[in-house]
């Protein structure tokens, strides 16, 4: 299992997220067979950081698995449209 890690934060500091929200709105975009076994949020003063344990051995292809669940999250969902990955 390897741990992948990123930083999303508002475009604006009207923007804010709920961080239990956050991680059920990501579960939600984990697919059949992209092996996320666990996401951690955690919300500090510069943004909302993200850490997920993805099964397998390749860190690289973990980071990937990430992005692409946020990324999904992040177009899916209205009120995180004012959200980047930082």
């Amino acid at each position: 299992m390897i741990a992948a890690y990123l930083r999303i934060a508002p475009l604006t500091t009207a923007a804010s997220v709920d961080p239990m929200a956050l991680r059920d709105l990501l579960y939600a975009q984990c697919g059949p067979g992209n092996g996320v076994e666990h996401i951690r949020v955690r919300a500090g003063p510069h943004g909302v950081d993200i850490i997920a344990f993805i099964d397998g051995n390749d860190p690289e292809r973990a980071n990937e698995v990430l992005r692409q669940v946020v990324e999904k999250a992040i177009t899916a969902t209205a009120s995180l449209h004012l959200w980047r990955m930082v």
